[in-house]
This record gives C-alpha cells, structure tokens and sequence, in this order.
C-alpha cells in the first residue's frame, strides 16, 4: 500500500492520533476504580509477569526513556503498588518487583483489560482485524 498524496497521509495520521486518544480516554474509565491510567497500568502486568526485572529491561521493553520509567515507578511506588530494591549482584542495579498490594490488583487488572479489548475490537471482522498487522509493519517500518 502505498500513500503517495499528503493528504492521504495525513488523514491517516490524524485518525490514528484520534483513535489512540480516545482509546486511552475510554481506558483512563476503565482503570480509575483500580487508580491506575493509561500510563502506567502497563507497568503492573510487564512487572507481574516477570521473575526479576530491572528498571533497564522494563525501560527497554516499554520503549520509554528513563525519566518516564522513573517517574511512573514512582507513581505506583507511592500507590503501594511496586517497590525496586538494589540487585544483590550488582548494587547499581534497580530490581522492580510488585507489592502484595499490586499482585492482589492483577487478576481484577487482567480483567479490565479483557473487557476493554473486547469492546475496542468487538463488530470487526477477519479482514478488518487484519488491520492490526498493518500497525506491527509500521512499527517494523519505522525501526529501521
């Protein structure tokens, strides 16, 4: 597929920037009861699903700087919800672990999120379902 007229791209651009907002406004909803956001829910099931996890491995997989991984562990570390502590191997490192509070909320988490993609993607069929893989190669697209 190719755009080739500025303005299809920047109809297409504009509608994923709507879409993405209203996405995160709608999960912001969801995720009030639990005083979580769409910023950093996230962070509570890539840490639950994890052993051992550095705050260099989650700023990696989450693709954020490390001002934004700081400032949201601090979020949650204030919640009661994820505490770091100095790695035993190596004390320059942070390892970023869930609270019994925070592994208490991920079942109920899990769920929202459930719900939430189940609405969000709910009377799309096969082919516009397919649509999502467009997405990965825009992502695969844009690393290179």
């Amino acid at each position: 597929m190719t755009l080739s007229k500025p303005n299809e791209v920047d109809a297409l651009v504009s509608n994923l920037n709507i879409v993405a907002r209203r996405a995160q406004m709608k999960l912001d909803e969801a995720l009030r009861p639990l005083g979580l956001t769409s910023s950093n829910y996230y962070f509570i099931l890539k840490i639950s699903g994890s052993k051992e996890l550095s705050q260099e491995q989650l700023m990696k997989n989450l693709f954020l700087n490390q001002s934004n991984i700081t400032r949201r562990l601090d979020q949650l570390i204030a919640k009661g919800l994820v505490q770091k502590e100095h790695s035993p191997k190596d004390g320059r490192t942070w390892i970023i672990t869930l609270t019994s509070a925070g592994q208490e909320i991920v079942t109920e988490l899990t769920k929202i999120i459930e719900d939430y993609n189940e609405q969000l993607f709910t009377n799309l069929d096969v082919s516009q379902s397919e649509l999502l893989n467009i997405f990965e190669q825009l992502n695969d697209n844009l690393e290179r």
